[in-house]
């Protein structure tokens, strides 16, 4: 019972955590250093590798929600689709999971780790250039786009003076920003996953 117990509170601990990071590696990348990539998934697949499944889910849904709260508190309005991205983050812990669950094959070689953390990002990145792309589509119909998906925007408004439908613009514009963010995202998340197991010094 008691290792149960610890198993939990270590689990919700590092599921805190990672929520905290994300914000904070969102806002140091993206608003402070203006760097046109997300890089708010990162602590998310760490915690995906290092807990499974659920914990992953957890940090994934509670970020979107803070982060639906500070885009609330700072444009003064809230913005129903800016929830739906939701979507995003949890096809992105799904296709993270999905390999990330047989961690014993990333140990064969650093050519095979290289190959599953490409394959990792090569779907997740699909996920989200459909699923946010769809999302988009609905955005630009009923809302202003927000300066925070800025990036993107100006991709999908450059596909859209080139003549494509708002739905084809909205999920071409999402693959340049999209499949980079997954694979930094990818790649960081599993070395500060491999990095706690070594500090926490478990196989």
């Amino acid at each position: 019972m008691y290792l149960d117990n610890h198993r939990i509170l270590k689990t919700v601990v590092i599921c805190v955590i990672a929520v905290a990071m994300n914000v904070l590696t969102m806002y140091i990348f993206y608003n402070w250093m203006k760097i046109p990539l997300f890089f708010d998934t990162i602590w998310t697949v760490a915690v995906v590798f290092y807990s499974g499944l659920v914990p992953g889910l957890c940090v994934s849904l509670a970020y979107n929600a803070i982060n639906a709260l500070i885009w609330t508190m700072q444009q003064g309005f809230f913005d129903p689709f800016i929830m739906l991205y939701a979507v995003c983050g949890v096809l992105i812990v799904f296709s993270t999971w999905i390999f990330a669950r047989r961690k014993e094959e990333f140990q064969i070689s650093v050519p095979v780790t290289i190959l599953y953390l490409f394959l990792i990002a090569l779907l997740s990145s699909f996920c989200t250039i459909v699923a946010g792309g769809i999302i988009d589509f609905f955005h630009y119909k009923y809302y202003e786009i927000p300066d925070m998906m800025n990036p993107i925007k100006k991709f999908t408004e450059s596909f859209v003076h080139q003549q494509f439908s708002l739905l084809a613009s909205c999920i071409l514009g999402q693959i340049p920003i999209s499949f980079l963010d997954r694979l930094l995202a990818t790649f960081s998340g599993f070395g500060i996953y491999s990095l706690a197991r070594k500090f926490l010094k478990e196989n």
